[in-house]
């Protein structure tokens, strides 16, 4: 049986426009200026508050010379991923809502069937 990993944070592409930021030297408003986008919107986007448009791509694109498919792929798996940690979250606590904690065999019989760890 093949387990879709699912990662324990999801990376939002502003990280790696903070991280181009960095690496070049330059700084936020720099880029908003030769971009055309508003700071805030520039500033909400590196910290996580907004995603990643396609306006935003190709302006990015333009400006730091990374392709608009790159920006919208980082952004999809994004939003994937927080999909999946989410699920994934709702069904650990369903399964800690349903189990009763002093059924030690099934407990040990669900570890067992799922490869969990035993605290």
């Amino acid at each position: 049986m093949n387990k879709k990993q699912i990662p324990f944070v999801a990376t939002h592409p502003g990280e790696l426009i903070r991280d181009e930021l960095r690496e070049r030297h330059m700084t936020q408003k720099a880029l908003a200026l030769e971009t055309g986008i508003k700071a805030s919107i520039l500033c909400d986007t590196i910290h996580g508050k907004r995603s990643i448009s396609i306006g935003v791509a190709k302006a990015l694109e333009k400006a730091l010379g990374i392709p608009v498919y790159i920006w919208i792929n980082l952004q999809t798996q994004y939003d994937l991923d927080s999909a999946n940690i989410i699920k994934k979250n709702i069904e650990m606590e369903t399964i800690r809502i349903t189990i009763p904690s002093t059924d030690k065999t099934l407990i040990k019989e669900l570890s067992r069937k799922f490869g969990w760890a035993m605290a």
